[in-house]
């Protein structure tokens, strides 16, 4: 059944793939005999990458992944949230718990 010219298609290059965490976008890139390639404006919009033009490579599992320092920073927040604390300044607590056992050592000396 042909398509008509009003029902986009990805034939015609007039639907958005929307990517999402479980379906990424993905791009297919030429990369020179040197190891170059250049990584597309919308690949870079996605990855905060700045001005700056820094990122962290690594490969895992055979795949090279490339991560902007601002992603690493909020991937590793979010790793530590659940040890974060809830009742202010996690080094004012160890403050006190130190304190607080040198009371105690002294009381038991």
């Amino acid at each position: 059944m042909a398509k008509s010219p009003d029902q986009p298609g990805f034939a015609e290059g007039q639907a958005k793939y929307l990517a999402t965490p479980e379906v990424p976008q993905r791009w297919t890139l030429k990369v020179a005999s040197d190891g170059r390639f250049v990584i597309p404006a919308a690949a870079r919009a996605a990855m905060e990458l700045g001005e700056e033009g820094k990122v962290s490579v690594y490969v895992e599992d055979g795949i090279l992944k490339l991560v902007t320092p601002r992603v690493a920073i909020r991937q590793i927040r979010e790793m530590l949230k659940p040890y974060r604390s809830e009742t202010g300044s996690i080094v004012d607590e160890f403050i006190a718990e130190r304190r607080a056992e040198a009371v105690r050592e002294e009381q038991e000396n």
